[in-house]
């Protein structure tokens, strides 16, 4: 088994009141929420994420778990697609609504630093924890991200910078061909690893996406780190409702041992 180094760094994880700054509306079912009024001394880390609850009475009752794509000058950007009652609440929130926020929680992606060549994989929300590693990647690094979307409206707004930028190379594919490459964004990460040396591959997004790029790292013998997108619970390890199955033969549990987690020990096979 090749070693890997994500990070645990569940650290001044507590719940407090966030302020709602505005909502970007991208397409019909997708969205950026901003969030505000965070503590001093709240440093989320790329892969890290929000426990959200969605209403103030007890419907819906759980939390919903959305990574951070960034955090800047006090305010988190958290890209979400509307897919059920808990996010369309969170959809038509108005500036100036209070969210009760627990976080921030889970493990961390590697820090990318000046000798790293990364490739990494991502479609739909998934790609947010992905943009906050670019963020943080050192100038001397080399990073192809292939960015999966379902067509040019899901691109625009997503992230200033996604244009080319320093060490970060993106390679967009659409469902509709409407930018980029048509077809699945695993096809141009399987033709980019036959054609350059990879450290670290990187993944999150749809499960049938994030188990072929697990199988493309594996046969390169790639140290390969994946973000588990999954419902939770309680977010503390305790329900255990977010577990996948382990090459050890024991569970992972998402909220605590992961999203992050050595893509090399994942039972990729389950579904």
């Amino acid at each position: 088994m090749i070693a890997t180094e994500h990070r645990h760094c569940q650290k001044n994880a507590r719940v407090f009141k966030t302020r709602v700054e505005s909502v970007n509306t991208l397409t019909d079912d997708l969205f950026i929420l901003y969030l505000s009024g965070f503590p001093n001394d709240f440093d989320p880390e790329p892969g890290m994420f929000l426990h959200l609850k969605v209403a103030p009475d007890e419907h819906p009752l759980l939390r919903r778990p959305f990574s951070i794509q960034s955090y800047n000058d006090g305010t988190a950007a958290i890209l979400i697609r509307e897919v059920g009652a808990g996010s369309r609440i969170l959809h038509h929130l108005q500036p100036g609504d209070e969210v009760d926020t627990l976080g921030p929680l889970g493990t961390t992606f590697p820090k990318i630093g000046k000798d790293d060549s990364v490739l990494m994989v991502g479609g739909g929300v998934g790609v947010a924890p992905l943009i906050a590693c670019c963020h943080e990647a050192d100038a001397g690094a080399h990073v192809d991200f292939c960015f999966g979307v379902r067509s040019k409206k899901e691109v625009q707004g997503v992230d200033p910078f996604m244009g080319e930028r320093g060490p970060v190379h993106i390679h967009l594919s659409s469902d509709d061909g409407s930018v980029g490459y048509q077809g699945f964004c695993t096809d141009i990460a399987s033709r980019l690893l036959e054609e350059r040396p990879y450290t670290k591959v990187f993944t999150c997004g749809p499960w049938v996406m994030m188990a072929k790029t697990a199988r493309l790292a594996i046969q390169k013998e790639i140290p390969f780190f994946a973000s588990l997108e999954v419902q939770m619970g309680c977010g503390l390890g305790a329900c255990l409702a977010c577990v996948y199955e382990s090459t050890e033969g024991d569970f992972i549990r998402s909220c605590i041992d992961g999203p992050v987690v050595d893509g090399h020990n994942v039972v990729w096979e389950r579904v």
